[in-house]
């Protein structure tokens, strides 16, 4: 299995700087047992090496390898419960980009899990699926999130805080957010993100913003993902224990599929 690490976009620029919006996501994911039988695709290959500069808001653009761009745009393309809570614009670039820089018999699929089946993921896919006839090579890396968060937790409580805090924070980081509230420019479209986000969660952080608060903000809405992620670990797990051993939040998966006519 072929490995990369990515360069983490800066988030001052991949993630504070798009617009959000909320819709019902569809995308193709990896099948888990496909196996790889290439590992010197050259267009697989590229996507780790080759760079490229990404339009991201207005005039901005964000620079960095495809397999970089891939897995901020993932990251971006949050979702809770099957609603999207991330931006529609960055991906978008990511997909086009790519498209551009592949041909037509290339399918690449990003997805990360805090842990597997969870209810907040990450998606995104590029390209076409390939026929069911065709013979089909696959790639597959795991890539560096850019979410850190502490894994020797002794609750399912404190295990949900503590990912939603990082997701949070990942997306909306405290200082360069507080500048984009208090700048004319940019203020409208991060307040828009800021209610999106809210909104799929089902919870208010207008206070928050009218005093141009990105801690405060962002207290509440980790702490409103922290409820849907407790309640889904006690679920899914006999102990927080075994949940920590299953958490999957620093990665990212990307599968890339080539195939002949």
């Amino acid at each position: 299995m072929a490995r990369a690490v990515s360069t983490v976009l800066d988030v001052s620029v991949s993630l504070l700087l798009v617009g959000v919006a909320v819709t019902t996501l569809g995308f193709a994911v990896p099948v888990e047992d496909e196996p790889s039988q290439i590992e010197t695709d050259t267009t697989a290959n590229s996507i780790g090496t080759v760079t490229a500069s990404v339009p991201v808001a207005g005039d901005r653009r964000a620079h960095d390898t495809l397999a970089g761009h891939l897995t901020a745009a993932a990251m971006v393309n949050g979702s809770i419960d099957g609603i999207q809570i991330g931006s529609a614009r960055y991906p978008e670039s990511v997909r086009r980009t790519v498209r551009n820089r592949t041909d037509e018999r290339t399918h690449v699929t990003v997805r990360w899990r805090p842990y597997p089946d969870a209810p907040l993921r990450g998606n995104l896919a590029v390209g076409p699926k390939p026929p069911s006839t065709a013979d089909v090579s696959v790639t597959r890396w795991r890539l560096d999130s850019g979410i850190d968060a502490p894994k020797s937790l002794a609750s399912f409580e404190a295990t949900a805080t503590s990912l939603s805090t990082a997701y949070v924070t990942r997306l909306f980081p405290p200082e360069r957010t507080r500048i984009a509230l208090v700048d004319p420019r940019t203020a409208p479209r991060t307040a828009e993100r800021y209610r999106a986000f809210a909104e799929a969660l089902e919870t208010d952080v207008d206070d928050a913003l009218a005093d141009a608060s990105p801690r405060r903000a962002n207290e509440q809405l980790a702490s409103a993902l922290a409820d849907r992620l407790e309640s889904d670990l006690r679920k899914t797990y006999t102990s927080p224990v075994a949940a920590t051993n299953e958490r999957t939040e620093s990665d990212t998966e990307l599968v890339i599929r080539r195939w002949e006519p």
